[in-house]
């Protein structure tokens, strides 16, 4: 049986980047990673066919407490869908909730974390509900702020942008590391470099630079273009909006900033963005 690396994240910070890079990086693509099947490249922690295997219960007739206790054995589950050590998304925070553990540590061999400015965060959050910023502030603020998924009615506990982060970071059973989208942005290279050698993975500088380009902004953007994501919320107008760093400069107001700040000012200290603003 193999062993989940989760690719965690809040939403909006780079997940898909990160999925992407490594799906064209390690099957080691001729061409661009088609990004309607990046589900089966890395498998995610809400597929509806484990938690109804777990259950014996279609997953539409499941309640939310009833996803929460079947959440280590579907990880198991997941865990030994493939014979070798794999990939798994999550949004899901570390920690508990209600009780029930919602990563299980038996399973896990380690964790690839991806963090946001929450200040630019933000902005790609509310087009993804489909809200107003004033409102996708709110809602990163929350606690427990979970999620049920639409198409696969199991919860996901994300807790508040702060609490994701810390709980993440500060857990000590998961070895993991830290990837800020801010710095991908900046040198794709020398981050997935990084991510690589950590993995314990050579570096073939030439199928890297192949799977940087194919996993590119414009490139996955271009896929959505042509044909859709699957991952898309139906009330967002497109899931590859920039993917720029920076751009609540010119778009936050200042209360916004402040506001942002005065909640998540410290997690945001820790991680080297600037909070004097």
């Amino acid at each position: 049986m193999g062993k989940i690396i989760w690719i965690a994240s809040f939403p909006k910070s780079g997940n898909t980047w990160m999925r992407a890079f490594l799906a064209n990086y390690i099957l080691k693509q001729k061409e661009s990673y088609p990004i309607n099947e990046l589900g089966s490249f890395s498998l995610s922690d809400t597929r509806p066919r484990f938690f109804q295997e777990a259950s014996g219960i279609p997953v539409e007739q499941l309640s939310t407490l009833d996803t929460l206790k079947l959440r280590h054995e579907c990880q198991r589950l997941i865990a030994q869908f493939k014979n070798h050590d794999h990939f798994v998304k999550t949004h899901s925070r570390y920690g508990t909730f209600k009780g029930h553990s919602l990563i299980n540590d038996r399973v896990s061999k380690g964790a690839i974390y991806l963090v946001r400015n929450p200040l630019d965060l933000v902005i790609s959050y509310a087009a993804h509900l489909g809200i107003p910023i004033d409102e996708a502030i709110d809602a990163m603020d929350g606690s427990p702020n979970f999620t049920v998924e639409a198409d696969s009615n199991v919860v996901t506990v994300m807790g508040s942008w702060s609490d994701h982060v810390d709980s993440w970071l500060t857990n000590e059973t998961v070895p993991r590391i830290l990837v800020r989208y801010e710095d991908l942005v900046e040198d794709p290279s020398k981050e997935f470099n990084k991510v690589l050698t950590t993995l314990g993975m050579g570096i073939d500088q030439g199928q890297l630079n192949k799977a940087i380009g194919f996993s590119s902004f414009s490139e996955l953007a271009r896929q959505e273009s042509v044909s859709g994501f699957r991952e898309r919320p139906p009330h967002a107008k497109q899931f590859f909006r920039q993917g720029v760093s920076g751009q609540w400069n010119h778009i936050l107001k200042c209360s916004q900033v402040q506001k942002i700040i005065a909640t998540h000012g410290n997690v945001m200290a820790k991680l080297g963005y600037e909070t004097s603003v």
